[in-house]
């Protein structure tokens, strides 16, 4: 589900088809958390790319809250990334 581009810091979510909204949350946690674990994420500047749920922002927002700088999220129609989370 995840792209993840660690020179830029940029997760991109590609949603599989077929999934309910659970299912999908599950998903990301789970890639989520191998991400978080490798250790590439810690005080960096995430941004997030792609087509993603409520419930997977939400729960995305959380778990890197704890362990970036800064969370944005791209906004096509702005055609930025808009900041989120910051500490």
């Amino acid at each position: 589900m995840f792209n993840y581009n660690i020179e830029e810091q940029i997760l991109h979510i590609d949603l599989p088809q077929g999934k309910t909204q659970e299912d999908l949350v599950r998903l990301a946690s789970e890639e989520l958390d191998e991400l978080i674990s490798s250790g590439s994420l810690y005080g960096s500047h995430a941004k997030i790319n792609g087509r993603l749920t409520t419930g997977m922002a939400l729960m995305m927002g959380h778990k890197l809250a704890h362990v970036c700088k800064t969370v944005s999220v791209f906004d096509p129609k702005e055609n930025s990334y808009v900041l989120c989370v910051s500490h």
